[in-house]
């Protein structure tokens, strides 16, 4: 997701530093350094946009240690305010939430093997251009990527309204034998069961708005 540049992310940042993760690149992350609750499973979401995904799981799951990761400044900045804002008015403190601002290309350095129990890919950019290939996140090399730092038999789900975006994971998926897919639908909205306890994103709220079906999968690690 990119924003116009806002001058007072920097400041914010500075000023709620204890909410980010800093990796010096010089070793992984220790999980176990992050959290109060060291021995809660660690969720990650991949490009968290303006937050509203996270951190209601945030709110709603007080077991689970959630990291919401975006490459852009602006936007990690969005989502931190979205997030104390919304933690406040219920009175609770931020306990079980990060952000990180780094690039999913840099996982395997930045995470230890097995070390993630559950990733979120949702409405990542499709990258439609056939030289762009590579570029997306459920392109074979991702997710070789995601079964090295998500733990044996972990899950990863993946959203989006792009449909030839969703016919091309599939494709990878299947020729990918770290993965068993375990849920597909290109039409959530009518999957009442599913709906249960789905969150949106932000652009999930948008494209649902518009009337566009939303595609989603689930896929296991086989190992």
């Amino acid at each position: 997701m990119r924003l116009r540049n806002k001058p007072w992310v920097k400041e914010y940042l500075a000023n709620n530093e204890k909410y980010l993760i800093k990796w010096d690149k010089t070793s992984k992350i220790n999980l176990g350094d992050l959290f109060e609750n060291k021995n809660q499973p660690v969720h990650l979401e991949i490009g968290c946009g303006k937050g509203n995904f996270i951190t209601k799981h945030a709110l709603q799951e007080h077991n689970i240690n959630f990291i919401g990761m975006e490459k852009e400044e602006t936007v990690v900045g969005v989502a931190l305010k979205k997030t104390i804002t919304e933690f406040q008015q219920q009175n609770r403190e931020i306990s079980n939430l990060k952000y990180f601002n780094d690039f999913a290309e840099d996982l395997s350095d930045i995470f230890t093997k097995e070390s993630i129990d559950k990733t979120y890919l949702n409405f990542s950019d499709p990258w439609p251009k056939a030289s762009h290939t590579k570029k997306r996140l459920t392109y074979r090399t991702f997710l070789d990527i995601y079964a090295n730092i998500i733990k044996s038999h972990g899950l990863l789900e993946f959203k989006t309204d792009n449909d030839g975006l969703f016919a091309f994971s599939l494709e990878e998926i299947a020729d990918n034998k770290n993965w068993e897919l375990i849920y597909q639908t290109t039409d959530l909205y009518a999957d009442a069961e599913a709906l249960k306890n789905n969150i949106q994103t932000e652009y999930e709220t948008k494209f649902h708005n518009l009337g566009k079906n939303i595609n989603k999968l689930i896929i296991k690690k086989t190992f």
